[in-house]
């Protein structure tokens, strides 16, 4: 589940020493956003959610929520790593409000010719998890190697967070690999395959359903 959202950016008022607690606005909240979205919630369960974004939060800050069926809810940031944030809300949700977020966050969306071209497939995540496999890592391994959280190598190899350039020589010695294993692969008709695959599956993986269950067409 990816959720697109709107982070507002409150300046303190008069006499205050810091701002007041932001307001972050997701699509399911049935209005639009105030501006283009700034934030993508990659998971959202009853105790909190996983934000992505470029902005700058701090621990302890404190998030207002709207959300379908719950109306404002706080959620504080508890962790960060890199551009992913963990915050957890002040009291659970009830079962309601969180099936009603998730079911719009589910709901069909615009026709493909209504939407912009996509990006071309990003092989690095699928590169790192096959090759930390191969060498028998757990993920928690190559966090330690590289001093970064177990979170941040989750997320590079979901492809929600990318490794600084200047990041790949270490990570290529913590998998035992050369440095270009990681280097972008020149494209050719033998990959198209593997291409085809990685589009299956992050489709079913925002579907909720089955690679099997992905038809793909191609019109060349």
């Amino acid at each position: 589940m990816a959720i697109r959202a709107h982070l507002d950016q409150p300046d303190p008022a008069p006499g205050q020493r810091a701002a007041p607690r932001r307001a972050l606005r997701l699509e399911t909240s049935g209005y639009a956003a105030a501006g283009p979205a700034n934030v993508i919630v990659h998971n959202l369960s009853a105790i909190g959610l996983l934000l992505e974004t470029d902005m700058v939060l701090s621990e302890g800050e404190e998030l207002a929520l709207e959300l379908p069926e719950a109306g404002v809810v706080s959620a504080i940031v508890v962790w960060r790593s890199e551009r992913l944030y963990g915050c957890a809300f002040a009291a659970a949700l009830p079962p309601a409000a969180l099936a009603a977020a998730q079911l719009r966050a589910a709901a069909p969306r615009p026709p493909a010719a209504a939407l912009p071209a996509a990006a071309p497939v990003d092989a690095l995540p699928a590169r790192l998890n096959a090759l930390r496999r191969k060498a028998g890592l757990t993920l928690a391994d190559v966090a330690t190697a590289l001093g970064v959280s177990k979170p941040t190598v989750w997320a590079w190899e979901k492809g929600k967070a990318r490794p600084l350039p200047e990041r790949l020589p270490a990570i290529a010695a913590a998998l035992g690999v050369a440095p270009e294993e990681l280097a972008p692969a020149a494209h050719s008709r033998d990959d198209a395959a593997s291409v085809i695959a990685a589009c299956r599956a992050r489709i079913a993986e925002a579907c909720g359903t089955a690679p099997a269950a992905v038809k793909i067409m191609l019109e060349l």
